[in-house]
């Protein structure tokens, strides 16, 4: 049997996925996972879909055998508690991370001029007070 092939059928009984769905899915023959065809390897098209269908898929594992089968559900990224990320782009195991200082600057203004703008609010409800109760001891 093609090893990728024995990778993937691994990784079906694992999952719990069937061959049917698994077509279905990826778009490959089911007639190319059984039988004779077994024997042969799947085009790079073919392992291009089945590492987009299947995410948690290690992709290591299934072209090398290294590694463990599925991706870790979690990866640490260190600590960001006084960052915020922003543009995060998760690839398979590559996670990118770009900080954009002016962010907390920006969020910061935004508050202020909320506060300011009730304020406003605020003092203009004041003084149209004032100015009513002015108008009534001038007349």
């Amino acid at each position: 049997m093609a090893k990728i092939k024995d990778r993937t059928l691994e990784y079906l009984k694992v999952s719990g996925i069937t061959k049917q769905d698994f077509c279905e899915k990826t778009g490959i023959s089911y007639s190319n996972m059984v039988g004779k065809s077994l024997q042969s390897e799947l085009g790079g098209d073919q392992i291009y879909e089945i590492l987009q269908k299947f995410p948690d898929l290690n992709s290591d594992w299934l072209l090398l055998g290294r590694g463990e089968m599925l991706r870790s559900a979690t990866q640490s990224v260190g600590n960001i508690t006084h960052s915020t990320a922003v543009g995060v782009n998760v690839n398979g195991n590559d996670i990118n991370i770009s900080y954009d200082p002016l962010l907390p600057t920006v969020e910061s203004l935004s508050d202020s001029v909320a506060k300011l703008t009730a304020q406003n609010a605020q003092l203009l409800g004041e003084l149209s007070r004032l100015i009513s109760i002015v108008e009534k001891k001038a007349l």
